[in-house]
């Protein structure tokens, strides 16, 4: 038996194509967009069809700037399987394409992308992959001159967008009502989504590689007082823990029994930057923050290491994850897993151990002030059940699969839990060993870059748009303790900042806060976004 084959032109390929994303792989987009409307049966489908015809107008003219001869099927092939993998991640964990998403996504390292591939992924592949390629093999591509095929297809592009005009206008006052009050929509248009917002990444992340960073804080100096012992500031950026499961924080379980009997300051009311990583780190450790919040410009701008560092402190960044995002560029940047062994770093990844070992080595290279961050592999999903030894699986059953749709609500929980342990084991253990540094004052804080959704209102993981993000992606702890001779040396109260740690806080408060204590001065700090600022006797 032969396998069919049609010759068509190139512009019915790609209507096919277009199609085929708006039947089968855009249901995200197409439920998200039923729970706005509120009208009649007949209204709402008058709506939802003219949305339809014209979103598929729009991905038609698109796809043309993409797909030409004589690659046509190849390209048309990519595209349908990179959507069929996005349907999948928009379906199963609610995840929205945007810049930051995508950001997300190509920062991604081997590891935690081998995670994702998962049986329902292959599963999602066997359903809406295998028949969208199948079908698009049945065709060949007509060949005609350069000229002719040109005109046509341009002709058709302007036609196209007459057609997502004259649908959309049709229906003007309900859709621009709908697309105004739930912008982060048009995130969940596949292919359309992620094909404009790719280009715009790459294009961002090479400027961003080539350009010199804008000088901040060029003022800054560090004061030292006669006589004082170095500052010790050990900064660990927590990945992907809530407050909401945070023992400190009220937890129903007490995930932080060993933080629990240290003399720690806990802050349960801590707001993130963002949702994701790629948005959190480069944001808390900006002057600028969420508050004036500018992609472009806090990325081309020094961070707080940066000018930590023109003050002639020596800055380490230790990383157990997927790197700094630019925060610690030119700075001293150490990879933890080099420094692991077998018995801490199986096939699924080095635990947070390696920072253990890294912080003790980085230790020894001064006897002066010093700053060292330590990023962590922390609850970084969905394989939480991967992020910590065995002998920390306290709460059980786990789910024990990056395939979450495997596991009830209670296995993940479970699994997500057991790794707040064992980051309460790691964080303890970093303590005691900095209260054997008398020579020095220390100072520790402990602050995850974002939450994370395990099920709430159908959302998993995290990376949702800011804007409607749940309080479980934008509520992360915060973790101080202060030696007591730096509390002294410094005249801080430590009543006051038990108190000020009980009202709410947030990651821009970072910035400043960590200049107040490694007593830098500069025009950028600003003393009412210093937590410590009012508890200076």
């Amino acid at each position: 038996m032969r396998y069919p084959s049609f010759n068509i032109r190139l512009e019915w390929l790609i209507l096919i194509l277009a199609s085929y994303f708006s039947l089968f792989l855009n249901q995200s987009l197409w439920a998200a967009l039923l729970k706005t409307q509120s009208g009649s049966t007949f209204e709402v489908f008058t709506f939802m069809a003219a949305v339809a015809i014209g979103v598929t107008a729009l991905q038609f003219g698109i796809l043309s700037l993409l797909i030409y001869r004589p690659i046509a099927r190849t390209t048309a092939i990519i595209i349908l399987l990179s959507g069929v993998s996005a349907d999948f991640f928009a379906k199963k964990y609610g995840v929205f394409f945007d810049t930051s998403m995508v950001r997300n996504i190509v920062s991604t390292n081997h590891a935690e992308a081998r995670e994702l591939f998962t049986p329902s992924l292959a599963l999602h592949f066997l359903i809406y992959g295998v028949p969208g390629v199948l079908l698009l093999l049945c065709f060949k591509v007509k060949q005609t001159t350069f000229f002719k095929g040109f005109s046509f297809k341009l002709g058709l592009i302007v036609l196209a967008v007459v057609v997502a005009l004259a649908s959309f206008m049709t229906v003007f006052k309900n859709f621009s009502a709908t697309m105004r009050n739930n912008k982060e929509i048009r995130h969940l248009v596949l292919p359309m989504s992620y094909l404009i917002s790719t280009p715009r990444v790459i294009f961002d992340t090479g400027v961003e590689a080539q350009k010199e960073l804008l000088p901040l804080g060029q003022d800054a100096v560090k004061n030292n007082k006669p006589g004082a012992k170095p500052t010790l500031l050990v900064l660990v950026v927590g990945e992907t823990v809530r407050a909401a499961n945070w023992g400190l924080s009220g937890h129903e379980r007490q995930t932080t029994p060993n933080l629990a009997k240290q003399d720690v300051m806990n802050f349960p009311y801590v707001v993130s930057c963002g949702t994701n990583t790629e948005v959190s780190v480069p944001c808390m450790f900006s002057a600028i923050g969420r508050k004036q919040y500018d992609e472009k410009k806090i990325r081309s701008t020094e961070s707080l290491l940066h000018l930590i560092s023109r003050t002639g402190v020596p800055v380490t960044w230790i990383d157990n994850q997927s790197g700094c995002k630019g925060v610690c560029k030119g700075l001293e940047n150490i990879d933890a897993k080099t420094l692991g062994t077998p018995d801490i770093c199986p096939a699924t990844g080095c635990y947070d151990e390696t920072l253990i070992r890294g912080l003790e080595a980085t230790m020894k290279k001064t006897a002066g002030d010093q700053v060292i961050v330590l990023h962590q592999l922390g609850n970084h999903g969905p394989a939480y059940y991967a992020r910590y030894p065995k002998e920390f699986e306290k709460f059980k059953p786990v789910c024990a699969s990056s395939d979450l749709g495997r596991c009830t609500q209670q296995e993940i929980f479970n699994a997500y839990d057991n790794a707040i342990l064992y980051t309460d084991h790691i964080l303890s253990k970093a303590i005691d060993i900095l209260k054997a540094k008398e020579n020095r004052n220390v100072v520790f804080i402990y602050v995850s870059d974002h939450g994370e959704s395990l099920g709430e209102g159908g959302f998993y993981l995290h990376g949702l748009p800011y804007s409607i993000a749940p309080k479980e992606q934008t509520r992360p702890p915060m973790t101080w303790w202060l030696s007591e001779q730096f509390m002294k040396q410094n005249q801080l109260s430590k009543e006051c900042l038990v108190q000020r740690a009980k009202e709410p806080a947030h990651h821009d408060n970072l910035f400043h806060t960590v200049l107040g204590l490694m007593n830098i001065s500069t025009g950028v700090y600003d003393p009412a976004w210093d937590l410590t600022a009012k508890c200076r006797k």
